[in-house]
C-alpha cells in the first residue's frame, strides 16, 4: 500500500513539474481557436488573438429550460488580458450581442445583451487552455422587464 502511495506521489509531482515546464502565456498574435463552455450552459466561441493582450470571439449560445423556453444568442466577447507572461493570465471581458427566447406557451422575446466580467485562463501549452470567469449581464429591450444577471462559467479552448 505504501508503494502505491509513493508511486502516486512521484507521478503527481512529475505531472506538476511537466505541466509548469510546458505552460505558457497567451496565444501568439493571429491565433484562431475554438472555445466551448463546460457545464450547464452551451456556448461556442471562435477566439482570435488580435495582439498579446486583446482577443475577440464571435459566439453562439443555446440554452433550453425543459417545458419552459429555448434561448439562442449571438454575440461578440472581447478579452483584455492584464497579465500575459504567465501560464495563468487574468483578463477583463465584455459581452455584446442579442438573445431570442421562445416560450413553450407561445410567443418570444428578443433582448440586447451588454455585459462585463473578470476571469483567469490557464494555458497548458500553446494550443490548450481552461478559463473561468464571472460577471454581470444586462438584458435590455424586448417584451419582458429588463434584467441584470450575474453569471459564472468555465470553458476550454483549443488554439490553432
Amino acid at each position: 500500500m505504501k508503494s502505491i502511495s509513493k508511486i502516486s506521489s512521484i507521478i503527481l509531482l512529475f505531472a506538476a513539474i511537466t505541466t509548469s515546464t510546458f505552460a505558457q502565456g497567451t496565444p501568439e498574435e493571429g491565433s484562431l481557436g475554438i472555445r466551448s463552455t463546460i457545464g450547464g450552459q452551451t456556448a461556442i466561441e471562435l477566439p482570435y488573438q488580435l495582439n498579446e493582450q486583446l482577443s475577440i470571439a464571435p459566439s453562439i449560445s443555446l440554452v433550453g429550460v425543459e417545458n419552459t423556453s429555448t434561448t439562442i444568442g449571438f454575440g461578440i466577447l472581447p478579452r483584455y488580458y492584464t497579465s500575459t507572461n504567465n501560464a495563468l493570465s487574468t483578463y477583463f471581458m465584455g459581452n455584446l450581442g442579442f438573445n431570442n427566447t421562445s416560450f413553450d406557451t407561445g410567443g418570444s422575446a428578443t433582448f440586447f445583451v451588454l455585459g462585463a466580467g473578470y476571469g483567469a485562463e490557464y494555458f497548458f501549452g500553446s494550443n490548450f487552455s481552461i478559463s473561468a470567469d464571472a460577471g454581470l449581464t444586462a438584458n435590455m429591450g424586448g417584451d419582458i422587464t429588463n434584467t441584470i444577471r450575474t453569471g459564472a462559467r468555465v470553458s476550454a479552448s483549443v488554439y490553432f
